[in-house]
């Protein structure tokens, strides 16, 4: 019999329900007039009552004017606003899908994944405009829809005059027994192939997660209790899992007070800190690295904070216990660093440390969140793993399975085939290719990945995408992309290897890798730039059925180290 671990907490009684209906449905008595979302910038804010009527009207105005029907699938591709929630949660409450992209894709990028997703409407901010006209050519995109009014080109219509113009109507709520198979999001993660998938998230992958969340992050697992958190910064992605559940759907829940950041900057963020006083930060490294090292950090007031959960990447001990250090030091007072631990495909959370065993935080990324259950299986032997004499599994391929659990990729059957296993007794597990141990409390470690994929900053770069547009060059014959881990950025950076053509050989070489630098930034989302530096190798090495051989290759640069090329 296959060794099946668990949480430490009960199953919970999940309720089947649709997206909206859940987070509308106000658990905790939040006041009408309580504000959910500001804007970090400008001040400007919706009040819960405000994100409850334009979200109804937005989502009437989108069937009526703009023909959004149910299961069309709609495209957002906008940097963190205030309107961004209310677009997300109308789409769903049209019975819409929603399909989350990055604001850093180039057209290209975009273009790859309209195809995949198969939009009909494109919803965008005026300052990526320009880039979704682009990227829609050649695709099932029907019409584009601003998400801002900054701009009206052509009549170009937008949420905000939807919003205003439709009165409130009903969402278009599915039936419960469909929760499991109705998609509700497609959110996109790379596998090592290089090609974008979608991950098709259901209204119970959501639901379940945000019940699970809710359960294992409150004091003593108690749902009844009124969360202590009543305000978050919020700096990540909404089109990141992380930042769409966590800011979009689990802090409406609770009546959290959101004040949303564009983008990341350090000024903003520690001044928001000081004007809204939140008790808990969530980050990611190199964020925690900023907050250790900086300056700056000491000029504001920062001593409402008594909680930082890192994920989307892994944080050290190190830095968790600097961090821990750096904000009792301004607090007066104990301060606790956790980590938590989930992929697009578990919705994402998978681990956390809870609020009563922070005893424990140091640990790893903390214990299985009740309902999911986790196997620990050789990659190679696909057999259990050997526990240890301390009572820890040895490293082996993390396997999973749950409501949070996605069904699959969108359009993609092949992908969906090879992430999941179907064992002897015919259950369906989902393989994560992360290399992890749990201990004999029940608590997980992430030791490394099988896959090939870099995380800058949390945000994922696959090697061979980069690989493939390397060898397009006109002086380039061969390319390998890897990562190293820099501890002073507390992140991977892609480091280039690449074999010059014939013809460029004789010619200055820094000119020569400074020209492939600049035509690469052009055809890639800044995340994804080579930031690790560009080697020259005579070969690249090699397996014999060709596999590009990355340890060496990594191995190498441990003792070379990277470029400084920001």
């Amino acid at each position: 019999m296959p060794s099946i671990y668990r949480s430490p907490y009960p199953d919970l009684d999940i309720k089947s329900v649709d997206l909206v209906s859940y987070l509308f449905s106000n658990p905790f008595n939040t006041p009408l007039d309580r504000p959910i979302y500001i804007n970090a910038v400008s001040g400007e804010q919706y009040t819960l009552g405000d994100v409850m009527q334009r979200t109804r009207s937005l989502s009437n105005g989108l069937r009526q004017s703009i023909g959004v029907k149910p299961n069309d699938v709609v495209a957002l591709f906008s940097p963190n606003t205030i309107d961004y929630p209310v677009v997300c949660h109308a789409i769903v409450g049209s019975r819409a899908i929603v399909a989350p992209t990055s604001a850093a894709l180039t057209a290209l990028e975009l273009n790859a994944q309209l195809k995949t997703s198969g939009a009909r409407f494109i919803i965008v901010h005026s300052s990526l405009l320009e880039t979704a006209q682009t990227a829609a050519k050649g695709t099932s995109v029907e019409k584009i829809v601003l998400i801002d009014d900054q701009t009206r080109a052509n009549g170009q219509p937008t949420c905000n005059h939807l919003a205003s113009t439709f009165a409130p109507g009903d969402f278009l709520a599915i039936d419960p027994a469909e929760a499991d198979r109705q998609p509700t999001f497609i959110c996109f993660s790379s596998g090592t192939s290089g090609a974008a998938k979608g991950v098709i998230t259901t209204h119970q992958n959501i639901t379940s997660n945000l019940q699970q969340w809710r359960y294992q992050m409150l004091d003593s697992g108690l749902p009844a209790q009124r969360p202590a958190r009543q305000s978050a910064i919020a700096f990540l992605p909404f089109s990141h899992i992380y930042g769409l559940n966590l800011f979009m759907c689990q802090c409406l829940i609770w009546g959290t007070t959101v004040v949303i950041m564009p983008k990341f900057d350090l000024d903003l963020y520690l001044s928001c800190i000081q004007k809204y006083r939140p008790d808990e930060l969530t980050v990611v490294p190199p964020i925690a690295l900023l907050l250790v090292k900086d300056p700056r950090v000491s000029n504001y007031d920062l001593s409402s904070v008594r909680k930082i959960m890192s994920a989307a990447a892994p944080l050290t001990i190190e830095l968790s216990s600097a961090l821990e250090a750096k904000f009792a030091e301004i607090s007066k007072t104990e301060v606790f660093c956790t980590q938590s631990w989930g992929l697009t495909e578990t919705s994402p959370m998978a681990t956390a440390v809870p609020n009563d065993r922070m005893d424990k935080r140091n640990t790893g990324v903390g214990c299985i969140v009740p309902n999911m259950q986790l196997r620990f299986v050789d990659p190679e032997t696909m057999k259990d793993a050997a526990v240890t004499s301390d009572g820890s599994t040895a490293p082996a391929e993390i396997w999973c399975r749950g409501p949070n659990v996605v069904m699959g990729y969108y359009n993609n059957d092949e992908a969906t085939k090879e992430a999941f296993h179907v064992d002897e007794n015919g259950t369906r597990w989902f393989r994560t290719g992360d290399i992890g141990t749990i201990d004999r409390d029940g608590y997980v470690s992430i030791q490394d990945r099988i896959k090939e994929m870099i995380k800058y900053k949390g945000l994922q770069v696959i090697p061979s995408e980069l690989e493939g547009k390397l060898v397009d060059h006109p002086d380039v014959e061969d390319a390998a992309v890897t990562g190293i881990w820099v501890d002073d950025r507390a992140t991977e950076l892609p480091v280039g290897f690449v074999v010059l053509s014939r013809h460029v050989k004789d010619m200055d070489r820094e000119t020569v890798l400074d020209g492939i630098h600049a035509w690469l930034n052009e055809r890639i989302a800044n995340h994804k730039r080579l930031r690790g530096g560009i080697y020259v190798l005579s070969q690249i090495p090699k397996s014999p059925s060709g596999k590009i051989l990355r340890r060496q290759l990594r191995d190498w640069l441990k003792i070379q180290g990277p470029k400084a090329r920001l």
